[in-house]
């Protein structure tokens, strides 16, 4: 067309925004539909599991408990530890079984913070662990999410967040997304 650049930029700075927008909160639904867990994560609470229920018993105690939930990267005190023990363990056997670890750290997952969730998803955007974002990556989730995006709104979605001007977007600028985007 015969419009200036600028008209354009602002086109492509909305579209970039929006594009983030659609794609964060399509990674989001698709988690939330699993009760806000990813497959990864029910296998790591099974893991955990497993590992802490040595003798194979299907169940663990309260140590095991504590120790088991730190493991999996959460903070927990004695009196919380103790408070979910007698919330599961109601026959008082001093064990609580799988389903309910596995109910406890999905709760835990769930009240993760929006900060944590932000590194979480640009993680997911972040295939290569470069600490940055591609086009190539970006397209690839964008596919995957079934978003009808043309490479030039791609392109236009890194630029008017590359504040360093390096071609991809990192960990900070995605945050810089995340928080004008207002999801989080």
């Amino acid at each position: 067309g015969t419009s200036d650049g600028s008209e354009t930029a602002m086109a492509l700075s909305t579209v970039g925004r929006r594009g983030f927008e659609r794609l964060d909160r399509n990674v989001r639904q698709s988690r939330a539909a699993h009760k806000a867990v990813s497959k990864e994560q029910r296998q790591e609470i099974k893991e955990a599991f497993d590992i802490f229920d040595s003798e194979r018993t299907g169940k663990m105690d309260y140590h095991e408990l504590k120790v088991a939930i730190r493991a999996m990267g959460f903070e927990i005190k004695k009196p919380e530890a103790l408070e979910l023990m007698a919330r599961y363990d109601r026959e008082e056997t001093g064990y609580i079984a799988f389903d309910a670890f596995e109910e406890i750290m999905v709760q835990r997952y769930a009240a993760m913070d929006p900060m944590e969730e932000i590194r979480k998803a640009f993680e997911l955007f972040d295939e290569d662990k470069r600490g940055k974002i591609s086009f190539r990556n970006l397209k690839r989730i964008a596919r995957d999410l079934g978003e009808k995006l043309t490479d030039e709104e791609l392109r236009g979605m890194i630029d008017e967040f590359d504040l360093d001007q390096d071609g991809d977007i990192n960990e900070s600028e995605f945050i810089n997304i995340m928080k004008q985007t207002s999801l989080y």
